[in-house]
This record gives C-alpha cells, structure tokens and sequence, in this order.
C-alpha cells in the first residue's frame, strides 16, 4: 500500500502539486520515520546516496543555522518516485545555498538526485519547478562530487538552464575504479609482468605460510578495528606531512557511527592485516551492490616489511572478486597505485546553478572577486597547492 503524501512523520515545509506528481519539501527527519525506509529503497545499493549514509553525515556535520531540505517527488497514489537529498545553509558572503548532504571532508561520490527507473523526467521537472516556484530566497545551488555520466543531473542542469539559471560545470578530482573479472588469476593476468610475479610471491610467501593473518571486523571486534585503521592512517598521513582524515574529530565520529550501521546492514568490509602479529595494513570498504567501495585505508610506517599496502589492497581486491563483485572502486583522488591495479579513471564534476534574481547574482559576483582575490593572494606567499586527497591510502605501490 502506498504511504499518503506527504509522510505523516517527517515534517515538511513547502509543496507543489501538479496533474503527475507532488512534491514536498522536508526539514525533519529520523529514522523511525516512514520516508526514511522509504528512501533506503529507492535508493537501492547506491550506499553514498542512502540515508544511513547522509543522514549520519547530517548528524556529525550539521552547522548551527542548517536546515535539512529534502525535496520528495511523489507519484498520484503516492509512492515515492523521487529525492533529491540536499541541506540549505547561510553563509555570509553567498547568502542561502543549496548543497548536497555528504560532502565536504567526507568526500562521498556520486551524489545525485534519486529516481525511480523510468521516471528521471518527471522527478527532475518536479525539483526543478519547486525550487523555482518554492524557493524563491536561495541565492547559489552548489552540488559536488557528480560523476559525469549521470543522466538523472545532467538533465536537472539543462532544465535548469531553461529556466533561466546560471550552469556552471566545474571539472572535479577523478575517480578511478576497477572493472573486474570473475576470476583473481584472470586478474592478475591483467598486471604488468613484475607485478603479477611480486603479488604471486607476496601470497605465497606471507598469506600462505600464515605468516600474515587477514583479519575482518564483526561486532565483537569492530572497535579494536576501527582504531587500528585510525592508528595506521594517521601514522602515514602524518609521514607525508599531512594532518590525516581522524586528526578531524567530527570524521572520526562519523566515520564510527556509519561503521556500526553498515556493519549491522551486512555492508561494512573492514578488513586489517597482520605481519607475525602486528598490525600493518587496514581497509574500509563499503558493499554497494556489485560494487566494493575503497574509501579509507592505512599501512604500517614502522614496519620492517617493506610493501604492506600491497598485502591489503590485494586482498581487497581478491576478496571483491571471489565474492561476485563487477566493480572495485578506487573512489576520488589522483594517487598513482590506482592506476597501477589497473583502475580507470571516472570523470567527476561539479554543478553551480545561480537563480535569475539581481540579489543572486550580485552575490555570486561578490563571491568570485573574493575567491580570485584569496587564490592569488595564496599563490603569491605559499605558491600553488595540490588538491587534498580522500582518505585511500597505499602509497607504497612504487
């Protein structure tokens, strides 16, 4: 039976409704809340786009004068055909914006706005129109971390454009990921000659002896997990002169959290390696469908053993292939061991939307004279920056 529109237990704000849909706006939300589940199923198995997810995120990174804007497009019977999951926030130089929740530090991937197979158009008119007709006070919509072959936002950004609003494509850091085949020899056979020999000679030597022990996180262990990942991040991130993604207190909640509720979801992979009982290498993977997510990961510094990276992004990787996975994804950042365990690069963006308005635009104008201002100022005492890189991390892939 469909659920009335809108939800009882979520509240909502502003609504539109027309002769094929409704569409609401919602600025409360918990789990215990009908939309909830009924989000976690129109999303499916993308995992960065679900409410476990960005409703964590929501909880952890929510500043003071944050509102939740989740806009639901409903059908006639009232089913759920759509969501584009968003936040709006003030700030003073580019006054109400619009963002995805998930961003940021987080650095979730391909964010976008859910559909309903077959109903893209009718979802995307029915945003569209609401933040038009609904949402005359935003000033800027800014959503990241896009990749470039979703249908879903490339349409929003065209509708949007006949609409009369500024589109900006920004180009954005690429992912990489890594199609796989269905067997780990067959895989192998995909390696440079080298390389294929040293992994053979790495598995025989320290997986098969049992001299390293792989190890995966369940309820009982998940906290000695966790805090080796932790360890063994900040360890070399702290090597290379970085600061490391838990020295942020608010990632290292988060990150906690949403490992407990995708281990209870039967969707978390977090995996540690251990040389002659130490602990050299971890892993945080999510399960996302046919997909295994790389999103966090750490090696050793003071291990004598000189390629511990190695061990744990291969047995990821086996571990994604034994399981009947068809992807194993690498996620955003440039680092050049993505490469060299043959993942392809996936090309992101960015989207900029500036509604029509004369306060909207001066705003925006504003906005990029103080950016161009504090980008040359930047260059001119520190010389350029390379962009900050998500959490993987198995830089010993020489």
């Amino acid at each position: 039976m469909a659920i009335d529109c809108p939800s009882s237990d979520a509240l909502s704000s502003s609504s539109i409704k027309s002769p094929e849909y409704v569409t609401v706006t919602v600025s409360q939300l918990d789990a215990n809340d009908s939309l909830f589940v009924e989000w976690e199923r129109l999303a499916g198995s993308r995992l960065f786009l679900a409410p476990g997810w960005l409703m964590t995120w929501w909880k952890h990174y929510r500043e003071p004068g944050d509102q939740l804007h989740l806009i639901t497009v409903r059908d006639t019977d009232g089913w759920l055909i759509g969501l584009a999951p968003w936040f709006k926030r003030q700030t003073w130089w580019g006054g109400n914006e619009i963002r995805f929740l998930g961003t940021g530090e987080v650095c979730s991937d391909y964010l976008s706005i859910l559909a309903k197979p077959g109903e893209d158009e009718t979802v995307v008119n029915a945003v569209s129109h609401l933040l038009v007709q609904g949402v005359s006070h935003i000033d800027r919509i800014f959503l990241e971390g896009i990749e470039s072959t979703d249908q879903v936002m490339q349409q929003f950004a065209t509708t949007m454009s006949y609409l009369r609003y500024d589109v900006r494509h920004q180009f954005a850091m690429e992912g990489y990921r890594l199609p796989l085949p269905g067997d780990w020899d067959d895989w192998l056979a995909q390696l440079s000659k080298s390389r294929r020999h040293r992994v053979r000679q790495l598995w025989r030597n320290q997986f098969d002896t049992g001299r390293a022990v792989l190890h995966m996180a369940d309820g009982s262990t998940l906290p000695q997990a966790f805090q080796t990942l932790v360890d063994l991040h900040q360890q070399r991130r702290n090597q290379m002169g970085q600061p490391g993604c838990f020295a942020s207190q608010r990632f290292h909640d988060f990150l906690l959290e949403a490992a407990h509720i995708h281990l209870k979801s039967g969707q978390l992979r977090l995996q540690w390696v251990e040389m002659d009982g130490e602990p050299i290498a971890a892993e945080f993977d999510l399960e996302a469908g046919t997909d295994l997510l790389h999103y966090c990961s750490g090696i050793s510094v003071t291990t004598s053993f000189n390629r511990p990276g190695w061990l744990g992004i291969t047995a990821a990787i086996r571990h994604a292939i034994e399981s009947g996975k068809t992807n194993f994804d690498f996620l955003r950042g440039d680092e050049e061991y993505k490469s060299h365990w043959r993942g392809q690069p996936v090309s992101m963006f960015d989207l900029e939307l500036i509604p029509p308005r004369f306060t909207a635009q001066a705003r925006n104008h504003f906005r990029s004279v103080v950016k161009l201002a504090k980008r040359q100022a930047k260059r001119f005492l520190v010389g350029p920056e390379k962009p900050a890189q998500p959490a993987t991390d198995s830089s010993d892939d020489a």
